[in-house]
C-alpha cells in the first residue's frame, strides 16, 4: 500500500503528537499551533509541498534519535532493551516510513527478516512498500519439504545456528529489503543475506532500528547496496 504523501504526513504528524505537545510540535515543524490542530484533527489536508516539509522534519535524524533515546534501555554498553520501541505501533509506523523514504528508489519486492523481534516492523514495512513479506526461521515449519538453509556461529559463547526459508518465497526477480531490530555482529544479518542469494534472488538494501558499535558494518557494507540504521550506540 503506497500512500498518498498528504496523508502520509498527517499519519507521521499525529504520532508525534502523541508523544510531543503541541508547543514543541510548533518548534519542530515551524506552524502555528491552529495550523497543526486542523492537520492533526484531519480538518484539512497539507498540500503536497508542504507534506513534503513536514515529512522531512518530523522523520528527520534528529527525532527520530530523539525517539530512540527516549525508549531505549543500555546496561554496560552491552545489554540493549528496545521492547518499548518494537512493539509501539506508533514507532513501528515511523520505522517503516522512514524505511520507505530511505530504500524507495532501490524498489523493493521483498522484506526480510530473521524470527522474532524484527517480525512486527517487517510486517509495517512490507505493507507500505507492498511487497512480500520473507521470515527466516530458526526451525523449519511443519510440511515444508522443500527449503534454503544456512548454518553460521551466532551468540557468545559461540553457537552454531541454522536459518530456512522456503524454496517458494523469493525468486530471481526479487529485490530483497532486510531488516533488524537490533544490530550486534552482522552475523545474522548475514547469513540472511545467503539465504536470499541461495534464492537467486537479489538483497538490495538493510534497515536497522538500533546497532551497538560498528562490527557489524564491516561484515555488510559490501553485502547490500545501501545500509541505513536509526541509532548507533557507540
Amino acid at each position: 500500500m503506497v500512500y498518498d504523501i498528504r496523508i502520509q504526513a498527517v499519519d507521521a504528524l499525529r504520532i508525534l503528537r502523541r508523544l510531543f505537545k503541541y508547543r514543541e510540535l510548533e518548534s519542530i515543524t515551524g506552524l502555528s499551533v491552529p495550523t497543526l490542530w486542523r492537520y492533526v484533527k484531519m480538518r484539512i489536508l497539507p498540500t503536497r509541498e508542504r507534506a513534503k516539509e513536514l515529512l522531512d522534519k518530523i522523520l528527520s535524524e534528529d527525532i527520530i534519535r530523539k525517539i530512540v533515546e527516549r525508549n531505549i534501555k543500555i546496561i554496560d554498553n552491552s545489554v540493549i532493551g528496545i521492547a518499548n520501541l518494537i512493539y509501539n505501533i506508533d514507532y513501528l509506523k515511523l520505522f517503516s516510513l522512514v524505511a520507505y523514504r530511505v530504500f524507495n528508489d532501490l524498489e523493493p519486492t521483498a522484506i526480510a527478516t530473521v524470527e522474532v523481534d524484527g517480525i512486527p516492523l517487517a510486517v509495517m514495512i512490507s505493507e507500505i512498500f507492498d511487497s512480500k513479506l520473507v521470515v527466516a526461521k530458526r526451525r523449519l515449519d511443519i510440511g515444508v519439504s522443500d527449503y534454503y538453509e544456512v548454518s553460521y556461529i551466532s551468540g557468545e559463547p559461540p553457537l552454531v545456528t541454522n536459518l530456512y526459508i522456503p524454496s517458494n518465497v523469493l525468486g530471481r526477480n526479487d529485490r530483497v529489503l532486510i531488516v533488524d531490530d537490533l544490530l550486534r555482529s552482522g552475523r545474522t544479518s548475514q547469513a540472511l543475506i545467503r539465504l536470499i542469494k541461495k534464492a537467486k534472488a537479489t538483497p538490495v538494501g538493510l534497515y536497522a532500528v538500533v546497532a551497538l558499535g560498528n562490527r557489524w558494518y564491516e561484515s555488510l557494507k559490501d553485502e547490500v547496496s545501501r545500509i541505513y540504521v536509526n541509532y548507533v550506540i557507540s
